[in-house]
């Protein structure tokens, strides 16, 4: 096949020729003869496939079905949109809402104020981070559970929430991941990395997860025994085309629960919430463990990824990846002190970053981590560094669409907010990038976006970050195969 007359980010012209799914040729466009399919882009412009380098998929796939609290100020606006679902919500499948952002509220979240708002219907309202969820009183009796104050956090949170699942019914949910990854094609995604909580590799077994976008899936430490006796390591095939990622190992919280572990306090008393001071944050996991697991992994075969948001998860992550003597990933890398940056670098360490978290915790970060936000969201300093940056969303946390993370990146702003430390900010052509595991060039897969407009060429950050959230796709492929295809 011929993709005639594309245009590529430097601007030219060109012709590119795919076989057998591989990029064989890229030639002046008209300069060669053609045989066989040919489709003429008119000069619409050809990025690399988009991947999404930090999801999980299941949350994702459930989350765009459920309610969400999102745009509630307080508990009060949260309980009442709860008492509302409850209206709505039959059968006996428990009542899931998302999106909670208790941390901004001026109040801490009760169980008497839930429970009024859903009464008998088993309710969990799970936070826009995932890490922490308020649970009604007979959602607590539906799990056998016992809960001084109003939330769960962290390991009780993904307990929970995983308990839950496994109540719903897993034919449905494959359905709803095959039609998230539909959606995903529409906006030009060839591939995701799935870190969802449990047995994911036993997920995507499963004949009903049969689709067409590359999917990595992740392993967490539950499951490393499970992974040993399956045989599998890194970059094994699942099935069709999902394959073994990586080990993840959750090493800290998030900032949004304020559980991200910290090199100092967090900054003012809106820290204490629900009764308790977080000080520092949470470690989830010490040394002793986490140099456990990085050998384990390694002797499995299975890269590792370590999720790390404060300066002080950071710097541990990185001890342990040097004291493995292995590179690796860390997952958000949000909080990075500046000595930490050259380190990642010299140890090849990727950054696995989400540059939309930024733009919804700022007013958080401004709070909290006030006296040092400047060291949030390096991304122009990591990839200056030689560090390399790759990009996801942390769907359901913000929505599975690159170009949302691409355009913050590029432009650290939405709407009509300034700019977040611009200086930050990367070129297109680095967030691109940073959104892409292949290039348009000779041998590379034919993993391919054709976009529906040209990417934006102003100054303004504003009218950029607009322009590129919207990018409207005409073409995905993935191996020279359509995906999506809006062209006709």
């Amino acid at each position: 096949m011929r993709l005639a007359n594309a245009r590529l980010l430097d601007g030219s012209l060109t012709d590119i020729d795919i076989v057998e799914g591989e990029i064989e040729r890229i030639s002046p466009a008209g300069s060669t003869p053609s045989t066989g399919e040919r489709r003429d882009l008119e000069g619409a412009v050809v990025v690399p496939g988009l991947w999404d380098e930090h999801t999980h998929m299941s949350q994702w796939a459930r989350h765009r079905t459920r309610q969400s609290v999102l745009a509630a100020e307080s508990a009060e606006e949260a309980a009442a949109i709860a008492a509302a679902a409850v209206v709505r919500h039959s059968g006996p499948d428990p009542l899931v809402l998302v999106g909670m952002r208790d941390g901004l509220w001026p109040a801490a979240p009760t169980r008497a104020l839930l429970d009024e708002a859903t009464g008998p219907v088993p309710t969990l309202v799970v936070s826009s981070d995932v890490h922490c969820s308020w649970p009604n009183t007979a959602m607590l009796e539906r799990l056998g559970l016992e809960l001084d104050g109003a939330l769960l956090r962290e390991d009780a949170a993904f307990a929970a929430l995983g308990d839950v699942e496994a109540m719903l019914d897993p034919d449905a949910l494959d359905r709803h991941v095959v039609d998230a990854l539909a959606a995903a094609a529409s906006r030009g995604v060839v591939g995701v990395v799935d870190l969802e909580f449990g047995d994911a590799v036993g997920q995507w077994m499963r004949p009903g997860r049969a689709t067409p976008t590359r999917v990595d899936v992740g392993i967490y430490a539950d499951e490393l025994e499970l992974a040993a006796e399956r045989g599998l390591r890194s970059g094994d095939v699942i099935a069709g085309r999902a394959r073994v990622g990586g080990l993840k190992v959750i090493s800290d919280g998030s900032l949004g629960t304020r559980t991200a572990w910290t090199a100092h306090p967090y900054g003012t008393s809106s820290a204490k919430v629900d009764g308790g001071d977080f000080g520092r944050g949470v470690r989830n996991v010490d040394d002793e463990a986490l140099d456990r697991l990085l050998a384990r992994a390694g002797e499995l075969g299975l890269d590792a990824m370590v999720h790390a948001i404060g300066d002080a998860a950071v710097t541990a992550a990185i001890d342990a990846f040097e004291r493995a003597g292995v590179g690796g990933r860390i997952e958000h890398a949000q909080l990075v002190a500046g000595a930490d940056i050259p380190r990642m670098a010299r140890l090849g360490i990727v950054a696995s970053v989400q540059p939309e978290h930024a733009l919804d915790d700022r007013e958080l970060m401004a709070s909290l981590w006030a006296d040092r936000s400047r060291d949030a969201y390096r991304l122009r300093s990591l990839v200056d560094a030689g560090v390399r940056v790759v990009l996801g969303s942390d769907a359901p946390v913000t929505p599975l669409d690159p170009w949302l993370g691409i355009a913050t990146a590029v432009t650290r702003t939405r709407g009509d907010e300034a700019p977040w430390q611009p200086e930050e900010a990367l070129s297109l052509e680095q967030a691109i990038a940073a959104s892409s595991r292949t290039s348009v060039a000779v041998g590379e897969p034919a993993d391919l976006v054709v976009l529906g407009a040209p990417l934006p060429g102003t100054d303004d950050a504003h009218e950029a970050a607009a322009a590129l959230r919207g990018m409207p796709v005409a073409l995905t492929l993935v191996a020279g195969e359509a995906i999506f295809d809006a062209m006709g």
